[in-house]
């Protein structure tokens, strides 16, 4: 074990010149900025308009989703009301027991809140 510990540093120091060797190239310009200001890239750089057609397909397509969106814009604002729906026919067969007069004879109590004095709230 303590061979390879001694060998580590030189494999290190291998591995790191082979890869400068080999990935950086000295002969290559070391500048980051374009080689050319702006002004030249864009007096070489001819303007080139949109035909009519093409212009014509977006104008097209953005009116369409203009109109979409204001239909949902719309409907959003005008909801539909629901309609009354008819009564259902009664079933012959019910899987559920039927609920007798005495489950509907008397309603719930309410519960009453009273309110709390000095005494009680200390």
């Amino acid at each position: 074990m303590s061979g390879e510990r001694r060998e580590q540093p030189g494999q290190e120091i291998s591995i790191k010149r082979r890869g400068h060797d080999l990935f950086i190239d000295e002969t290559a310009p070391s500048t980051t900025g374009p080689s050319r200001p702006f002004s030249e890239f864009l007096r070489d750089t001819p303007a080139k308009p949109l035909s009519a057609g093409v212009k014509a397909a977006l104008w097209a397509v953005s009116i369409v989703a203009a109109m979409l969106f204001a239909a949902a814009l719309w409907r959003l604002v005008n909801r539909p009301t629901p309609k009354p729906s008819a009564p259902r026919k009664a079933r012959t067969k019910s899987t559920t027991p039927k609920k007798t007069d005495a489950d509907h004879s008397a309603p719930p109590p309410i519960a009453r809140f009273s309110t709390l004095t000095d005494q009680e709230i200390l």
